[in-house]
C-alpha cells in the first residue's frame, strides 16, 4: 500500500546520493529561463515510468536530469509526473518535476517494477493527476526486444528473465486509460531494439502513435531538455509531430558522438534511431506480411541459398554492435536485397515481387517517421522496422540452453509472453520451412552422417495449420 511522503529531508539524501538534488517547495528556481516567445500555455503531459532497478540506475538519473534542466528554462514546460525505482535504494518514487524543481508526490515500499500491475496502477494514478488532454507515456528501462523491457533486479532472484513483456504492458496500459478514461496519445519505448515487428503488433491498441529504435539507447537517454524546448515554442504538437521532433532531436543530440569517420574515436556512442508509428495501420501490414511470408516459401528450393545473403545484408548492427544475443533484421531491406540477389541470379519470380510491393506500401503507411545517423555504417540497413530472424533451428529453439549463450533463457514462443505475432502471423511457419530446407540441405547421412536431421522440425512443421 503506497503513502504519503512527509519527510522531505528523507528524500533528499536518496537523491543527494545519486548526485541529484530535491528543491524543496517554496525555493527560488535558480536557473535562468530561456528570453523568448512562446506561442501559448502547455498542452501535453508527460508520464515517465523509470524502471531502473537495475544496472541503468544512472540512465534514469540522467534522463531526470534533463527534464530538470528543460522544466526549469522553458515556463510554459509540460507538465511532467515521474515514478522512478532504483536498485542503490528501496521503494519507489513518484514525483512531479515543475520549474526545475522536483516535487514529491507519493512514496511506495518495495515493489516489482517490471510487474504490468505495477505499471498499471502507477498509469492510473498519474492519468488522474493528467491537467492537459495531450498525454505522452515515457516506459524507460532496459529493452531486450521482443522478450519485453523493464527489468527489476531485485525481486525473484531465481528469475534470470524478470522483465515486463510487451503483453503486459500493453495491459496494463489499455487498463489504466478504460479506469480513468483518459488516453496515452504517445507511447515511448525508450529501451534499445524494441522497434520490432513482434512488439509494434502488441502494442497496437496501448495509444495511437508509437515511438521505438532499433538501435541501443544510449546512456545519455533521449534529449528530453531538447524536447521541452520544442513544445515551449510549439506548445500545440499532435502526437505525430511530438514524435518526429523527438527523432529529430534525438539524430541532432547524437550527430556528433560518434567518431564522423576518425578511427582512433570511439564509434559504439551514435546509434541513434528512432521509428515514428501510426499505429492504425498495423493490421494492414500483419495481413500483408502474412502474404508476402505465404509467397516465398514454396520458392525455398529455388531461393533458399540466395536468402541468408539478404538476410545479412539486412542485419542492423552486426552481431555484438548493437546487441550480445539477437538476430536483428530490417524488413524492407531484407525484402529488397532478396529481389535483387533473386534478379542477380537470373531468376523472375513475379508473385513474389507483388507481395513485396504491396507489403512495403503497407509498412510505409506505418511508418510515418524514420531516421537513423548518415556518419557510420553499422546502421546502414535500419529502415525503422525488425523483425527477429534466427538463421538456424539451434538459434531459435533455445529453451535448454543458458542465458549466457543466448542473453536471455525467454525462447520465442515463451507462453509467459504470449506475442500475439506468433498468433496471428504465419511467421513461425516460414520459419519452420526455411529451417526444414535447412536441415535437408545439411542431412548427410543419419546419425552417422554430419548433420543429421533435427526431427523436432519436421513435427512442428506437421502441427502447423497453414491456413
Amino acid at each position: 500500500m503506497k503513502k504519503a511522503l512527509c519527510n522531505t529531508g528523507v528524500i533528499l539524501l536518496v537523491f543527494l546520493a545519486t548526485g541529484l538534488c530535491w528543491a524543496q517547495s517554496g525555493d527560488k528556481n535558480s536557473a535562468t529561463q530561456i528570453n523568448t516567445s512562446f506561442e501559448d500555455d502547455a498542452q501535453w503531459t508527460f508520464l515517465f515510468y523509470l524502471a531502473a532497478d537495475n544496472e541503468q540506475e544512472t540512465y534514469a538519473d540522467a534522463t531526470i536530469t534533463q527534464l530538470i534542466a528543460g522544466s526549469a528554462r522553458i515556463p510554459n514546460h509540460p507538465q511532467i509526473l515521474v515514478l522512478t525505482d532504483r536498485l542503490s535504494e528501496t521503494g519507489s518514487e513518484v514525483f512531479e518535476i515543475n520549474n526545475g524543481e522536483i516535487i514529491p508526490v507519493q512514496s511506495s515500499p518495495e515493489q516489482d517494477t517490471a510487474n504490468g500491475d505495477v505499471l498499471q496502477d502507477f498509469a492510473r494514478y498519474a492519468l488522474e493527476l493528467a491537467v492537459h488532454e495531450n498525454v505522452a507515456f515515457v516506459m524507460k528501462s532496459e529493452g531486450l526486444s521482443w522478450r519485453g523491457i523493464g527489468r527489476d533486479n531485485t525481486h525473484d532472484a531465481e528469475s534470470r528473465d524478470q522483465l515486463m513483456s510487451t503483453g503486459d504492458l500493453a495491459e496494463a496500459l489499455i487498463a489504466a486509460q478504460e479506469a480513468t478514461d483518459k488516453n496515452i496519445d504517445l507511447l515511448v519505448l525508450e529501451g534499445s531494439i524494441m522497434a520490432f515487428i513482434e512488439v509494434v503488433y502488441e502494442l497496437r491498441d496501448a495509444a495511437p502513435v508509437l515511438l521505438a529504435s532499433q538501435s541501443k539507447i544510449q546512456p545519455d537517454g533521449l534529449p528530453w531538455k531538447m524536447v521541452i524546448e520544442d513544445l515551449g515554442q510549439t506548445p500545440g504538437m499532435t502526437n505525430l509531430e511530438l514524435g518526429t521532433a523527438i527523432t529529430d532531436d534525438h539524430i541532432e543530440y547524437y550527430s556528433d558522438k560518434g567518431n564522423n569517420g576518425a578511427p582512433q574515436f570511439d564509434t559504439s556512442i551514435n546509434f541513434a534511431a528512432m521509428t515514428v508509428f501510426d499505429m492504425s495501420h498495423i493490421d494492414d501490414v500483419l495481413r500483408e506480411h502474412r502474404l508476402w511470408a505465404a509467397a516465398t516459401w514454396p520458392l525455398f528450393d529455388s531461393i533458399y541459398n540466395i536468402l541468408p545473403h539478404a538476410r545479412d545484408l539486412s542485419e542492423v548492427g552486426g552481431f555484438g554492435e548493437i546487441t550480445e544475443f539477437d538476430y536483428q533484421f530490417d524488413i524492407k531491406t531484407f525484402m529488397l536485397e532478396g529481389l535483387r540477389l533473386i534478379d542477380e541470379a537470373g531468376l523472375s519470380f513475379p508473385e513474389l515481387n507483388e507481395a513485396v510491393t504491396s507489403y512495403l506500401a503497407a509498412q510505409d503507411e506505418l511508418i510515418v517517421y524514420e531516421k537513423s545517423p548518415s556518419d557510420g555504417s553499422k546502421l546502414r540497413a535500419a529502415e525503422g522496422l525488425s523483425i527477429w530472424y534466427p538463421p538456424t533451428w539451434n538459434k531459435y529453439e533455445t529453451r535448454d540452453e543458458s542465458d549466457e549463450v543466448f542473453g536471455s533463457t525467454i525462447y520465442y514462443e515463451d507462453p509467459e509472453i504470449a506475442l500475439d505475432w506468433i498468433s496471428d502471423s504465419n511467421w513461425t511457419t516460414y520459419l519452420f520451412e526455411y529451417f526444414d530446407r535447412a536441415d535437408a540441405n545439411l542431412a548427410g547421412s543419419g546419425v552417422d552422417g554430419d548433420e543429421p536431421p533435427k526431427i523436432g522440425v519436421f513435427k512442428k512443421i506437421n502441427l502447423i495449420d497453414e491456413d
